[in-house]
């Protein structure tokens, strides 16, 4: 039998999906956001944006569905008189929540429910909902493939284009070269566009790829670079971010 607050849980998660369904069917008829358009957005709901500079813009429009959706959920709660936090701010995350975003960011790999559960003291069942939703809505999940074990290496391309061709080009550059892992758009202080990511095993292919991509109609400038090994990988980005986001338990 399921404790009151689990049943709490249940009921609030249960209007949390039909709000993020509701908010992506309208997300899919908005007209497309731009990178600064969303990092605003996100800002106005009180996330420090500054630790998302890394995130692609795919990442970012995902992020901004789901805090969203619990905007929205939280703010129905309101409505029917729940208290909001003592900030002010309408709550965004559980503290259930909180705990498992922080552990899941410290993980090097998928963590079970049942290890989060036993860790955090808090119930199965809960667990597996709110993982599952945050899976579904806030974290972002990609398989890659070591290409290095297997002999060949990564680049990054950094692309400068006309006026108005960032897309197009982006688009032709993915769509024509079975090497390019990865396109993103760009936004900074510089005049780069796009980073393009890229897996080759030869030098001369990298350089072949680049004369390819420099002869391309609206490509202005191309630089690269390689990487050489990754020195180390942090969490405490992402802890920063969960921990500027309100609670509600």
């Amino acid at each position: 039998m399921k404790t009151k607050a689990e049943q709490k849980d249940i009921l609030i998660e249960e209007e949390e999906e039909e709000i993020c369904a509701q908010v992506n069917a309208e997300t899919r008829n908005e007209t497309p956001k731009s990178r600064h358009e969303i990092l605003q957005e996100l800002q106005g709901f009180g996330i420090n944006v500054g630790a998302l500079e890394s995130m692609s813009i795919e990442a970012l429009e995902e992020l901004l569905i789901g805090v969203r959706a619990m905007v929205s959920a939280h703010a129905n709660q309101n409505k029917r008189g729940r208290p909001k936090s003592n900030s002010g701010l309408i709550p965004i995350f559980s503290n259930s929540d909180k705990k498992i975003l922080h552990r899941l960011m410290d993980s090097t790999g998928n963590v079970s429910s049942l290890v989060l559960s036993r860790e955090l003291d808090i119930p199965l069942t809960t667990v597996q909902r709110r993982k599952n939703r945050l899976e579904a809505n806030l974290i972002d999940i990609n398989y890659s493939l070591n290409v290095e074990k297997v002999g060949w290496r990564m680049a990054t391309l950094f692309v400068s284009t006309s006026e108005g061709k960032i897309d197009i080009v982006g688009k032709r550059i993915l769509e024509t070269d079975d090497m390019v892992s990865s396109v993103t758009r760009m936004i900074g202080e510089n005049t780069i566009d796009m980073k393009v990511d890229v897996v080759f095993k030869t030098n001369k292919e990298l350089l072949s790829l680049i004369d390819r991509v420099k002869s391309m109609e609206g490509i202005k400038n191309v630089f690269w670079s390689e990487s050489m090994g990754l020195i180390g990988k942090s969490g405490k980005c992402y802890h920063k971010i969960i921990d500027s986001l309100g609670a509600d338990e």
